[in-house]
C-alpha cells in the first residue's frame, strides 16, 4: 500500500473524534498531540496539525515505509511549519506552493491559507472543490473547532499541497 493510501485511510478512521468539552484535549487527542516535539499533550493547544503528524505516524507502519537519515516524519504542531517540513525531505515529499485547482490528489496533505491543514480524501473536482479529513475543526469549518470531520474545501483555500511520493 502506498503512503498516501495508508494516510487516507488512518485519517479517514478517525472521523468523528471529538475533544472534551472544547478544550483542545481529550483522550484521542492528546494522543495526537504526542505525536508531536511538544513537551506537554496533556496541555490545550491547536490540534490540526497533531492530527495530521499522527496520522502520518501511523500510515508509515500501515504502509511498512520506514523512516531514513533524509526522510523524517513530521512533528510539529504548525500547520504552516509542514511546507518547512516537506522541503526538508528527500524526494519522498513534492510540496506546491502555487496551487491550481487541478492540483490537488487524494492523500495530499494540505495546507490552508487560514493556518489549519487536513488530509485530502479526494481529488479536486473541475471547479477546485475537493473533501479532507481535519481534525480540530467542526461543521461549519472553522479552524479552533473540537472534532475530526471530513470537509468540502476548495482549491482557493490552499497555500500549499505536500504531496507524499512513497
Amino acid at each position: 500500500m502506498k503512503l498516501s493510501e495508508a494516510l487516507v485511510k488512518v485519517a479517514t478512521d478517525e472521523i468523528g473524534v471529538t475533544e472534551v468539552a472544547g478544550s483542545n484535549c481529550g483522550p484521542r487527542v492528546d494522543q495526537y498531540k504526542a505525536a508531536t516535539w511538544m513537551d506537554n499533550p496533556k496541555q490545550g493547544f491547536a490540534w490540526c496539525a497533531s492530527f495530521v503528524c499522527w496520522c502520518m505516524r501511523e500510515a508509515l507502519v500501515v504502509a511498512g515505509v520506514h523512516e531514513t537519515s533524509t526522510f523524517k516524519r513530521p512533528q510539529t504542531a504548525s500547520a504552516w511549519d509542514f511546507i518547512n517540513w516537506s522541503k526538508k525531505q528527500d524526494d519522498s515529499t513534492a510540496t506546491a506552493t502555487t496551487v491550481r485547482s487541478n492540483m490537488i490528489q487524494t492523500g495530499d496533505i494540505v495546507v490552508y491559507q487560514f493556518s489549519h491543514i487536513g488530509i485530502a480524501v479526494s481529488a479536486c473536482k473541475n471547479n477546485g472543490d475537493f473533501y479532507a479529513v481535519e481534525g480540530n475543526t467542526d461543521q461549519a469549518g472553522s479552524r479552533e473547532g473540537g472534532g475530526v470531520y471530513k470537509k468540502l474545501r476548495n482549491a482557493s483555500q490552499v497555500r500549499a499541497r505536500i504531496r507524499l511520493m512513497v
